[in-house]
C-alpha cells in the first residue's frame, strides 16, 4: 500500500523505522494530547508492531508519512480500529514532528487516508476523538469536513467525537 499526495508519501511501516519514529513520539509537544503521553523506544517498537498487525488484520492501519522534499519520515497517519462508546469504530489519526507543523501536512495526509478508507474499504464514515483543548487538531478535522458529534470518555479522558461520512 502506498498513497501519494503533492508533498507526501503514506506507506506501511517497516519494523526498523522505530529509530526515526521514536524521537517524534518521545517529544512532549507531539504527545501533549495523547492518552499514553510520551513513548519510549520500546513502546514505539510496540506501536509499529501494532500498526503492522493492523495491516494484516484489516488491510489498513497507521502509515509512515514521508516528506517527499527531504525523503524523511515525519510521523504517522492512517486509520485505526478503536473502541469508542463500546463500539468498534474506524478512527483517523495522525502525529507529525513539530518541525513540519503549520504547513497543512496533517490535513494533506489525513485527507488521503480518509479518501483511501472510503474508496478502497467502502467505509461509510470515520471518526476522530480529540481533546477540546487541542485546537490545532480540531482545525485539521474541520478542514477535512469532520463535524462535532458528541462528547465521550476515551482512555479515561473527556474527549469530543468528530465524524465525517463517505460521499461515495
Amino acid at each position: 500500500m502506498q498513497l501519494e499526495t503533492q508533498r507526501l508519501i503514506l506507506r506501511e511501516f517497516q519494523r526498523e523505522e522505530f529509530r526515526q519514529l521514536a524521537p517524534i513520539l518521545a517529544d512532549p509537544q507531539v504527545m501533549k494530547f495523547s492518552p499514553t503521553g510520551v513513548l519510549s523506544v520500546s513502546q514505539t517498537q510496540e506501536k509499529i508492531e501494532s500498526f503492522i498487525s493492523s495491516y494484516a488484520k484489516y488491510g489498513f492501519g497507521k502509515w509512515a508519512v514521508i516528506f517527499k522534499e527531504s525523503d524523511e519520515l515525519i510521523g504517522y497517519c492512517g486509520i485505526a480500529v478503536e473502541t469508542i462508546d463500546n463500539r468498534e469504530e474506524k478512527e483517523i489519526g495522525y502525529r507529525l514532528a513539530p518541525r513540519v507543523w503549520g504547513k497543512g501536512l496533517a490535513t494533506e495526509a489525513a485527507a488521503a487516508a480518509l479518501q483511501y478508507g472510503f474508496i478502497q474499504f467502502r467505509l461509510p464514515y470515520m471518526l476522530n476523538v480529540v481533546e477540546r483543548a487541542n485546537t490545532a487538531s480540531i482545525r485539521v478535522l474541520e478542514k477535512l469536513g469532520m463535524k462535532y458529534e458528541r462528547e465521550t470518555v476515551f482512555y479515561k479522558t473527556q474527549m469530543d467525537v468528530y465524524r465525517v461520512d463517505s460521499t461515495t
